[in-house]
């Protein structure tokens, strides 16, 4: 059974998306980088999520790298294309996820773990479906995310196709995650039940926040 574990969005070089949930209060976590895939990130941690903005700071090495066939540089240039991604975990430690996939080895896993990556990957019109390693275990005693009151109770992800692919399909069937057909492509992400009754759009993102 697949569980989402976090969400991504495609961006420009450094970010400088992200500095507009710095402006609506959010706490802004530590980043990383990506070795073999030329990406490097900047995250906000949530109570049960985390979203993080993804850019390119090598795009010899995301076009060459152990990376390259998540075809992370024609994503960020296509402006008809989804920039998510959503990032599940397989519940079951002894067997493959159950969904139709390819399985990317990247530098920083010592082998053989790897992503499973949905092979609906080359369509741009879906966000990327990657699934965790079932090996690779969450790590205890973790800090308090910096946003820890704040709850993901729905995710509403858009898409233009009118069908999801099967793959796509599997991973709206994740608990929280519901997929709308037939719209231009936008995450709407809900916390809290939306009880403050407040909304925040970021138009360059394709992102709505609600809490």
């Amino acid at each position: 059974m697949l569980r989402l574990d976090h969400l991504f969005i495609i961006v420009s070089p450094q970010a400088p998306e992200a500095d507009a949930l710095v402006d609506i209060g959010l706490k802004e976590g530590r980043g990383n980088s990506h070795t073999g895939q030329g990406t490097s990130n900047r995250r906000f941690f949530f109570n049960n999520t985390t979203l993080e903005f993804l850019y390119l700071h090598d795009i010899a090495e995301a076009m060459n790298g152990a990376g390259k066939e998540l075809r992370l540089v024609e994503r960020a240039i296509n402006v008809e294309g989804s920039p998510f991604g959503l990032v599940a975990r397989w519940s079951d430690p002894h067997s493959e996820p159950d969904f139709p996939h390819w399985k990317y080895q990247p530098d920083y896993f010592p082998e053989p773990m790897a992503f499973f990556v949905g092979n609906n990957s080359n369509n741009f019109s879906e966000p990327l479906c990657i699934c965790m390693p079932p090996a690779l275990s969450v790590p205890e005693n973790l800090p308090t995310p910096r946003n820890h009151d704040w709850v993901l109770t729905d995710l509403k992800l858009c898409i233009p196709g009118s069908m999801a692919s099967n793959v796509l399909t599997t991973f709206g069937a994740c608990e929280l995650v519901n997929i709308r057909p037939n719209e231009d492509h936008h995450i709407t992400m809900t916390f809290n039940h939306g009880k403050l009754s407040r909304k925040h759009i970021f138009p360059e993102l394709q992102l709505t926040i609600e809490y």
